[in-house]
C-alpha cells in the first residue's frame, strides 16, 4: 500500500510546487488517489466534494464561536484542500487531465476565497457587532472578485497573444496567482525586491499553508487584514498593467 501511494505521488507531483504542497498536501492527496483510482469517481466529483467540504467549514467558522470550533472548522478546511489536490492528481494519474477540469478547479478555488473572506468577517463581527468588520468583509469580497476577474481576463489566450502585450498570471493551485515579474533586469536589485514581494504575496494568498496556525493562535483578524491587502495589491497591479497596455491612445495616422 505504501509503495502504491509513493508511486502515485511521484507520478502526479508537479515539477515546480509550493513547499506545503510538495511535503504535506500532495502526499496526503496521493493516499486518496490510490483509494479511488480503481473506482468510477471522477476528478470533477472530487472538485465538487472539496467545495462542499469547504462550505461546511466556512459555516463552522461562522456558527461555532468557540476557539475549539474555529480549530475544528479550519481542520475541515485543510481536509478540503487535500481533496482539492487529489482532483488534479487523480486526473494526471489516469491521464485524463483537461482544460475544462482545470477551469472548474480554478472556479471552485475562487468561490472558496470569497466564502472564506465573508466567513471571517462575520465571525469577527459577531461578538461585539462592530460594523467595521462587515465593511472590511465587503471590501474583501469586492477585492477578491476584482482579482478573480482580472486574472481570468489576463489568462485569456486572446489577451496573452495580443502583440505579446500582457503576460498571464503565474498559475497557482489555490487562489489567484501573481503576475510574472516583467521590466526589471534579471538579477538587479529591483528585480530581486519584486520577486521577494511576489513570494510574500503568494504565501499570503495560499492560505492553506498557514491558516491552521492562525486558528491555533485565534488571530483571524490578522489573516483577514493581510489577505485583503495582498489581493488589493495584486488587483491594483493587474489593473495598472491592463491600463498601460490596452488603455493608451491610438497611434497617429
Amino acid at each position: 500500500m505504501f509503495a502504491a501511494i509513493a508511486d502515485a505521488y511521484r507520478r502526479t507531483r508537479k515539477p515546480v510546487d509550493l513547499v506545503f504542497n510538495r511535503y504535506v498536501a500532495r502526499p496526503l492527496a496521493a493516499v486518496l488517489v490510490v483509494a479511488v483510482a480503481s473506482t468510477r469517481l471522477t476528478p470533477n466529483q472530487l472538485t465538487f466534494g472539496s467545495l462542499g467540504l469547504f462550505v461546511i467549514a466556512a459555516a463552522g467558522v461562522v456558527l461555532l464561536p468557540s476557539h475549539e470550533g474555529l480549530i475544528a472548522s479550519v481542520a475541515l478546511l485543510e481536509l478540503s484542500y487535500v481533496v482539492d489536490m487529489a482532483d488534479g492528481q487523480l486526473a494526471r494519474y489516469r491521464g485524463t487531465s483537461s482544460p475544462v477540469g482545470a477551469h472548474l478547479d480554478y472556479m471552485a478555488d475562487e468561490l472558496k476565497a470569497l466564502l472564506l473572506v465573508a466567513a471571517c468577517a462575520v465571525r469577527l463581527w459577531q461578538p461585539a457587532s462592530e460594523p467595521r468588520w462587515l465593511l472590511e468583509g465587503l471590501l474583501g469580497a469586492v477585492t477578491v472578485a476584482t482579482a478573480v476577474t482580472l486574472t481570468s481576463f489576463l489568462r485569456r489566450p486572446e489577451v496573452v497573444s495580443t502583440a505579446g502585450a500582457l503576460a498571464a498570471p503565474a498559475a497557482g493551485d489555490y487562489g489567484q496567482g501573481l503576475p510574472t515579474t516583467q521590466g526589471p533586469v534579471r538579477g538587479s536589485g529591483l528585480a530581486r525586491a519584486a520577486r521577494a514581494l511576489e513570494a510574500v504575496g503568494k504565501f499570503v494568498v495560499h492560505y492553506p499553508t498557514y491558516l491552521w496556525a492562525v486558528a491555533l493562535l485565534d488571530r483571524l483578524d490578522l489573516f483577514l487584514h493581510a489577505y485583503i491587502f495582498m489581493n488589493l495589491a495584486y488587483a491594483g497591479r493587474c489593473l495598472l498593467l491592463t491600463l498601460w497596455r490596452l488603455g493608451r491612445l491610438a497611434p497617429k495616422t
